[in-house]
Formats: structure tokens, sequence, C-alpha cells
């Protein structure tokens, strides 16, 4: 009884100590991020997995053992139970003529689990909670109004996060198909505050806050080359597609005005956000004993996205296309032959154009794995990328991201050999 009157007394004063500190400087709880989150429904998630990340790919025609949440089929090597926790941390520096602004942030990437349920047959379960997206902004600009001289503040937080459960199969021998049923949900605050900086004038404030969710599927295929013929030169070789259905978000919208926080909440919108399907395809050879290539592509048409019935003119269809290599461990290596090793590059044509202008992003990655155990191990990846640029009155932005991801495994579904007599 004492020790629950002593967490009810904390969050009290969590509680009051954070409402009133939000009626002070309302945007102090968004942390600073891109600027060109302030698009749709933000940044896209592209880190699905530490090995795909450090190869600067998706992973969508790269089987193994690991967890691939972009491509449900190539989960069909899977041979023991994994559980995966993925962070990142980012770094970024944003710039235009007359300045420059460093950030950072960290944030979980997702927990996944895979369950090998027939090995043989290809079939294992997945089941996770990823971001599809992420909203983190916050930025100024000095502007004079009626003579007086005013900061507006924009700020925005949040994103589009799903869960999914699904399954691999093998039908026939290197044929490889997965679905997984996915639920995407989210929330994405906006806020615009204007501080007029004189004593005797009330600041304002303009908030909306997006609340939505929905179901929907995705489905793929993995074909294993050297599993469908005897040929040795088709050894290893794979070829993958992935299809993910469109994502219709039912929304509601809040909105709060006035000239402090809180106030009344306002009821704006209601009705569907319309997030376009997205594929994707990928292929992947093993060279040698030690050496895997893989490259492959996403395209999503945001020329579809509707917010509300209404048709964004200003966003585009999108590209995400990466080529990487991994350096796999020695069998029974000592020293740095027992670490696997990952190099890639990518480049991203974004779903949004400013001023008429596409906004493109491209990297390098690299990435290594740890083993801590024969089950378990752990996987970092180091990206730097840039975004934008400073021409037409854009921004342009270097980005280094520090990925890692710790996974822990054993063996299910495997009969112990028999004590012999």
């Amino acid at each position: 009884m004492l020790m629950t009157k002593k967490i009810f007394f904390l969050l009290i004063i969590i509680f009051t100590a954070g409402f009133s500190f939000a009626q002070t400087v309302p945007t102090d709880e968004y942390n600073a991020g891109s600027v060109y989150d302030v698009f749709g429904i933000g940044h896209i998630n592209y880190n699905t997995a530490m090995r795909s990340t450090g190869m600067g790919i998706q992973g969508i025609a790269l089987p193994g053992n690991y967890i691939n949440n972009i491509n449900p089929a190539a989960r069909f090597q899977l041979t023991n139970t994994t559980f995966s926790i993925l962070f990142n941390y980012d770094m970024l520096k944003s710039s235009n003529s007359l300045k420059s602004v460093n950030s950072s942030n960290a944030n979980p990437l997702g927990v996944n689990i895979g369950i090998p349920m027939s090995p043989k047959n290809g079939l294992v379960m997945g089941l996770g909670f990823n971001p599809y997206s992420t909203v983190n902004y916050n930025f100024q600009r000095n502007v004079v109004t009626g003579g007086i001289n005013t900061t507006e503040t924009y700020a925005g937080k949040g994103g589009v996060s799903q869960l999914n459960f699904g399954l691999s199969y093998a039908p026939v021998k290197g044929f490889n198909i997965g679905a997984d049923y996915l639920f995407s949900f989210g929330n994405i605050k906006d806020l615009t505050y204007v501080n007029f900086n004189t004593a005797g004038v009330s600041n304002t404030v303009k908030s909306h806050e997006n609340d939505f969710h929905t179901s929907s599927f995705k489905g793929g295929f993995v074909l294993d080359f050297g599993a469908m013929s005897r040929s040795r030169s088709l050894k290893d070789l794979y070829a993958g597609f992935f299809y993910e259905s469109k994502l219709n978000l039912h929304s509601k919208v809040d909105g709060i005005f006035g000239a402090s926080l809180p106030n009344d909440t306002v009821s704006l919108h209601e009705g569907d956000i319309e997030i376009p399907s997205r594929m994707g395809f990928g292929i992947s050879k093993k060279v040698g004993n030690r050496y895997m290539v893989s490259t492959d592509m996403i395209l999503q048409n945001w020329e579809n996205f509707t917010a509300f019935g209404v048709i964004q003119n200003s966003y585009k269809s999108s590209l995400r296309a990466g080529l990487g290599v991994e350096i796999m461990p020695l069998e029974n290596g000592e020293g740095l032959n027992k670490y696997t090793f990952r190099f890639g590059a990518f480049y991203e044509n974004s779903y949004f154009k400013v001023n008429t202008q596409s906004v493109d992003r491209y990297g390098v990655s690299t990435g290594i794995g740890i083993p801590l155990g024969t089950y378990n191990s752990l996987d970092m990846a180091f990206t730097y990328s840039r975004r934008g640029n400073n021409d037409n009155g854009l921004i342009k932005e270097d980005i280094l991201n520090l990925s890692a991801g710790i996974n822990f495994g054993e063996l299910w579904f495997i009969r112990r050999d028999k004590e012999k007599n």
C-alpha cells in the first residue's frame, strides 16, 4: 500500500510539472529534427534489420538466419527462434546559405520475433512491432508583423507504427512464399507557436493532433534458383518480390487554438488518409564461401496519396535503391575471421517536391556482426547520408545514423537425441 501511494504521488508530480511546463513554452516537448518531416506522414523508415541496413539494402531477396521484416517470404532460412531489439541514434546537421543547425535524437527501431515451426518446409512465423514513418521537427523563423518582431516556431512529432504477424512457407522446393497481416496506427501532432516578444501581447498557439489506424497485408516470394536447379552456377542465387497494400488510415483530427495551453479541443476532420501501396524487387548471390552480394529497389506512387479526399499536388512517385556486400565469418574462425562485415550504398528519391524540386538522399553504410554465443549476437550499422541541397531555397542535411540490434536466439521444435542405453 505504501509503495502504491509513492507511485501515485510521483505520477502527480510528473503530470503537474509537465503540464505547467507546456503552458509556459509549448514547443519545448518537441525535439529538433529534419525540416522535411513536415511533409505527409514524415520520414519513411527503411531500416528493417541491422544486417540489411549495414549493406545499404532492404533484404527483399536476402534470406538467412535473421528476421526479415520487408519480405515475409525471406524468413524461410531462419533455423532458430530469434528475438531482436533494434535501436537508432541520429546526428543531423541542417544548413542553408546563411547558417547551420545541429541536432540529435535516439529512438527504438523495432522489436521482432521469428519462430521456425518446420525448418525443413520453410515454415517460419514472424511477429513484430516497427515504425513505418517518423515525424520529428522543431524550427523557427523571425517575422515582422504589424511592426512587431515575432518569432514563429513550427514543431511536430509522432508517426505511423505497424504490428505484423505472418508466416513463410515453401510449397515446392526452391519456391518460398510469405504473407503478413499488418495493423497500422499512430499519432502525428503539429504545432505552431507565435511569440510576439512584447509585454502585454498574448502569444498564440495552434495545434493539430491526428490519430489514425487501419489493417492491411503484405505478401511476397523468394526464388531459390540453386534449389530449383542442379546447375552449380545458380547455387545460392535468389530473386525476391514483395507487395504491400495501400493503407487507408481512418483519421480523426483535433485542433487546439488560443493564446496559451491548454484550451478547448475542437474536432476538425474525420475521414481517411490513403497511403499508396508499395512493391519491391531484389537479387542476391553468394560468391565463394564468404561473400554475399545483394541489390534491391522499392517503388511507391505517392501521386495516389490523399488526405480526406484531397490530392496533394506536390507529391510524386518515390524510389529507394541499394547495393551491398556482406563478408561472412570463417567456420571456426579466430580473431576478425569470426565477425561479419557489411558495406553498401543507397539512393532515395523522396515522395515530395519543394519549390517544384525533388529532394533526393544518397549515402553509404557499413556494419559489423559480433557473435555473443551460439545463438546470440550484436549487430551494428553506421550510415552517412546527404539529403537536399542549398539551391532554390532548399535545406541541405548531413545525417549520421548509428544503429544497433541485439539478437537472442535458441533452438525450438527440434527433438533431442535419445540417450543410448
